[in-house]
């Protein structure tokens, strides 16, 4: 009689190469919980980014599309007349008059935060968000060249008489409850009123 031995692996051996222990589950755990949260935080930090960059490009666009409209208006008007609550207070708003005498009124309204044009009846908002917004009035004076008028210290009739060119300067803001606000400060070149007369 032949007999063959053969050797059979112990059960506890066999069920330690199938499963992990408790503490190596553990700490798999951990490290995936770390791992999770910092993806998380990138993409929230990305996502929060983004928004903020839409806010930017949104203010720029309008800001930019409401100063290249003024800009038009303003070098082919030949009257300008000044809008404010009164005499020493300072411009609100203006209305331009082109050669073909037709009307082109913008206002501030700092209530609403809104630059607003109106033309034949129809108003439309430039740009909105607005914290501040201020007009400056600019002539010309022999010696000195172009210098700013101080409105407080001018009646509104010789204000619009003594203005030949005029500026705008803004501030806008975006607001989230989650996110820093994003704010955009434009200042626009000095527009000439090219066929506006100056006389003092």
């Amino acid at each position: 009689m032949v007999f063959m031995l053969t050797t059979i692996p112990s059960l506890r051996k066999r069920s330690r190469s199938r499963g992990f222990t408790l503490a190596e589950l553990l700490v798999a755990t951990a490290l995936s919980s770390i791992i999770l949260a910092g993806v998380f935080s990138a993409v929230l930090m990305i996502g929060r980014s983004s928004y903020r960059l839409g806010h930017y490009i949104e203010m720029e666009k309008e800001a930019r599309t409401a100063l290249e409209t003024l800009a038009v208006d303003a070098r082919v008007s030949k009257t300008i007349t000044w809008h404010r609550a009164s005499e020493t207070a300072l411009p609100t708003g203006v209305t331009l008059v082109s050669p073909a005498s037709v009307s082109i009124r913008y206002d501030y309204d700092s209530a609403d935060g809104t630059l607003k044009r109106t033309e034949d009846g129809k108003t439309r908002t430039l740009v909105s968000g607005i914290q501040s917004l201020s007009f400056t009035a600019y002539q010309y004076a022999e010696g000195p060249g172009i210098q700013p008028i101080d409105p407080t210290k001018t009646s509104t009739t010789n204000l619009n008489n003594l203005t030949k060119m005029l500026q705008v300067s803004l501030s806008s803001i975006r607001s989230r409850t989650t996110l820093a606000d994003a704010t955009n400060n434009v200042v626009s070149a000095r527009y000439v009123l090219r066929n506006k007369i100056q006389t003092n």
